[in-house]
């Protein structure tokens, strides 16, 4: 099978991961160490109630969330096979909550969210609905790598997000009818979680061996919901930045000037296929840009789209 990525343009953090979390820190982007930057207008209202809690789903599913800081409303959304406890951007929520109400959540199967027997990605885009429920609107979707492609498949269905901020979102065109790799994933997974991990990182991400014979022993946290990677795999074959053409939502495409040519690529098709997107390459590493240089640019971006657009 050829992989889904190279290595250079994995779905999350799946390489050199020395943390206990199972995240590299070559590979978080929510470093913050570069100057904090207020080149945007701030809400300083705050809301009031729980910040954290669960919210059920369409099918009944509960789904985790926490609710930080003040200003427009922001959801995020996690890459493949994290949780908000292990996400590769640990830091980000916290920045972002300085001039945002920044809304996190477990996706289906991570974390202190629930499951459900089968998978499909409808009832995702029904979870991250949810979330949307909750906030006082209109809401700001921001996704990183796999959870950005989730937010655009959620926007093209039409879920009610008013802005889309996207970082390094990876587009596999080339469907998969025979589900070749959601097949093998399942297979993998019969052995143990630890097998689908190590399977996923070599054939599906393709991470080289020299790369591999670096990594720690994978954590148990993050082996614990090692089956939520068949959700990527369901969901990620088929996604060519022609697919979401109808997608009208103002968006923000985010990439380090560090990461891969073919994630550039990427973003340069969406700017092209979405009627209202742009790109804009950020100081960064690989597969990722600091936390106050990614802040500063989704603020900048809410700043210019304050009309929420209209839904059938």
């Amino acid at each position: 099978m050829t992989p889904l990525f190279h290595y250079v343009q994995t779905s999350c953090g799946y390489v050199i991961n020395t943390s206990s979390s199972g995240v590299s820190d070559r590979q978080v982007t929510g470093r913050t160490d570069t100057p904090r930057h207020e080149e945007f207008a701030v809400n300083a209202e705050r809301p009031t109630g729980p910040t954290r809690g669960i919210v059920h789903s369409a099918d009944g599913t509960p789904i985790a969330w926490s609710r930080a800081g003040a200003g427009p409303d922001l959801v995020m959304v996690h890459c493949v096979g994290v949780s908000r406890a292990t996400t590769p951007q640990p830091t980000l929520p916290a920045e972002l909550a300085r001039h945002f109400t920044v809304w996190t959540y477990d996706r289906r199967g991570k974390g202190e969210s629930g499951t459900a027997d089968t998978y499909d990605v409808q009832r995702e885009i029904e979870d991250l609905e949810a979330v949307i429920g909750l906030t006082s609107g209109p809401a700001t979707v921001y996704g990183f790598s796999s959870g950005a492609t989730l937010a655009l498949i959620a926007a093209e269905s039409g879920a009610p997000i008013h802005r889309l901020a996207l970082l390094e979102p990876p587009l596999f065109a080339a469907p998969d009818p025979d589900r070749e790799f959601l097949t093998e994933g399942e297979r993998q997974l019969a052995e143990g979680p630890r097998s689908l991990h190590e399977w996923f990182q070599i054939h599906v991400v393709g991470v080289p061996d020299e790369v591999l014979a670096e990594l720690p022993p994978v954590a148990d946290e993050t082996l614990r919901d090692a089956a939520s990677i068949l959700h990527e795999l369901a969901f990620l074959p088929g996604t060519p930045a022609e697919r979401f053409r109808s997608v009208s939502r103002p968006t923000l495409i985010v990439a380090s000037d560090s990461t891969a040519p073919e994630i550039h690529g990427w973003g340069r098709e969406l700017e092209e296929q979405l009627p209202d997107a742009r790109l804009e390459i950020l100081p960064g590493e690989w597969h990722g840009v600091d936390d106050a240089t990614l802040t500063a640019a989704i603020g900048r971006f809410v700043d210019g789209a304050h009309s929420p657009p209209a839904f059938a």
